[in-house]
């Protein structure tokens, strides 16, 4: 949380003077950062140690987690899809056919 106080805080102060086009790459760069936490928070309801967790490869509302189970273990990366707080998509939770399905329309695409 700290973190992104501070590069709010920044990016505030690196604002001055610059360019339209900078600042829009700026806004568009807290914007995504804004994302990634709150599907982090969504994932984060649906773990059982949600401390645990860590996260990767964060594209909009979806990424990788590793976090550990009930047993104390880590489980190993897992792919995510955070649609809203009530639906959030494990790799495993469906066919794998249709989560890839999810997966290229709705993960693949914010990244390009």
């Amino acid at each position: 949380m700290k973190k992104i106080i501070l590069l709010a805080f920044v990016v505030g102060l690196v604002g001055c003077g610059k360019s339209e086009a900078e600042k829009a790459k700026a806004k568009a760069e807290m914007t995504e950062i804004k994302v990634n936490r709150l599907g982090r928070e969504r994932v984060q309801q649906f773990l059982k140690d949600a401390d645990s967790a860590k996260f990767r490869n964060e594209v909009a509302y979806c990424g990788e987690v590793n976090a550990k189970n009930g047993f104390g273990a880590f489980t190993g990366f897992k792919k995510y899809i955070a649609a809203s707080e009530q639906l959030v998509i494990m790799d495993g939770d469906i066919p794998a056919a249709q989560f890839n399905e999810l997966w290229q329309k709705h993960c693949i695409s914010y990244a390009k």
